[in-house]
């Protein structure tokens, strides 16, 4: 029973984090930015969430 539930809850978190991500994915392509610094800017963000999800957080 632990089991089911533990299971149920790690789905219902991947599940949330994914639609998190596609939001903030489409709010960052409305505001393109232009610009070198604007570059360093995505790319950091880029990096960060592909960090988020390798190591899970």
């Amino acid at each position: 029973m632990q089991r089911m539930l533990i299971i149920v809850a790690v789905a219902a978190t991947l599940v949330i984090g994914a639609s998190t991500s596609q939001a903030q994915n489409t709010s960052t392509q409305i505001g393109a930015r232009k610009g070198p610094v604007a570059k360093l800017v995505e790319l950091e963000r880029r990096k960060n969430e592909w960090l988020r999800q390798r190591f899970g957080r």
